[in-house]
């Protein structure tokens, strides 16, 4: 009879702790991949559609950002983009990503068009980007235990999936060497599920990127502050990166290091994490490291163990375009 009433008692956690984890989720990471500071590392195409085919090459990256690496379960993101130029003033790109958060997870796959145009001269142009975005989100019923990893609390609960079609679109405004970039993810509402009926249905979110790039008293240095804001309609969070990057070209090889430091706008621009970051790209290949320091109280304890990201990147059918609009 205990143990029957302990299986219950189990049960009604594991639904209780299966609602509340959805319900967060669907505020904060369900359908959308969470942006660390994978674009820093010469890859904006993470972050807007508009940014598909600017450039002289096709671009692959590949990201990983593991949280915490010697905490069990910690979140990790990995992401692997490609993009490139279909015509003059047209490009194409696509995206594969995977984020995990202990027994929660989401995969996707991301599809984008994007047109350049030249407004006036040869230094004012505007892009316009579209994606396609499918992705299921999952909950591992199997990681919930009574304190036996081979012991799940109820072997018969099936995994939770959720999957979702959406839009993003984007507008880039580059003059010189500012640039402009505001974006909306995920277009449409979701449906409603059936197990919370309280569930939000708007998972839209708002970015906005901008900055300048500044040369040196040396024209192969260059010096380019930015800062992304991100809003998140679901729950009404917002966090701001404040960047900095200094480059510095050999060559047509360069070399780059920066720092980006993220805060918590509605908690006052709360600091929440920095990053100290270093790359290069040699000749058609391309590497970049960062590290992440958590500057959150709750999180203290976990910066013994070290966020690390790492981008990969190797550009191929290089061939300058007839346009200005796409360099």
């Amino acid at each position: 009879m205990t143990e029957k009433r302990n299986n219950r008692r189990y049960i009604v956690l594991v639904t209780i702790a299966l609602c509340v984890m959805i319900s967060n989720k669907s505020y904060g990471q369900e359908f959308f991949a969470p942006i660390q500071n994978q674009y820093i590392a010469d890859n904006p195409y993470l972050i807007s559609s508009a940014y598909a085919g600017i450039g002289n090459c096709w671009q692959v990256r590949a990201s990983g950002f593991e949280q915490w690496v010697n905490i069990p379960e910690s979140p990790s993101t990995q992401s692997l983009s490609v993009d490139g130029r279909i015509t003059d003033r047209s490009g194409v790109g696509g995206t594969l990503f995977n984020d995990k958060n202990g027994e929660t997870s989401q995969k996707g796959i991301q599809l984008s068009f994007a047109h350049h145009l030249t407004l006036s001269g040869d230094e004012q142009y505007l892009s316009f980007g579209l994606s396609y975005k499918y992705t299921q989100f999952t909950i591992s019923s199997n990681g919930f235990t009574n304190g036996n990893p081979d012991n799940p609390i109820n072997p018969g609960l099936e995994n939770i999936r959720v999957t979702d079609s959406n839009f993003d679109i984007g507008v880039l405004y580059r003059l010189g060497r500012f640039f402009l970039n505001v974006n909306a993810i995920n277009l449409l509402n979701k449906k409603i599920d059936d197990f919370s009926a309280t569930e939000p249905t708007s998972i839209r979110n708002y970015y906005v990127y901008s900055g300048y790039t500044f040369n040196g008293a040396n024209r192969d240095l260059e010096i380019e502050p930015s800062i992304l804001y991100q809003n998140f309609i679901g729950d009404g969070r917002s966090t701001s990166d404040f960047n900095l990057k200094v480059r510095k070209m050999h060559r047509g090889d360069y070399y780059w290091a920066g720092l980006s430091l993220r805060t918590l706008i509605d908690q006052d621009f709360k600091p929440l994490s920095l990053s100290p970051m270093i790359g290069t790209k040699k000749r058609n290949f391309y590497i970049a490291y960062g590290y992440q320091v958590n500057l959150n109280e709750i999180y203290n304890a976990s910066t013994l163990a070290g966020s690390h990201l790492i981008t990969l990147g190797i550009d191929f059918s290089c061939r300058k375009s007839k346009c200005g609009c796409t360099y």
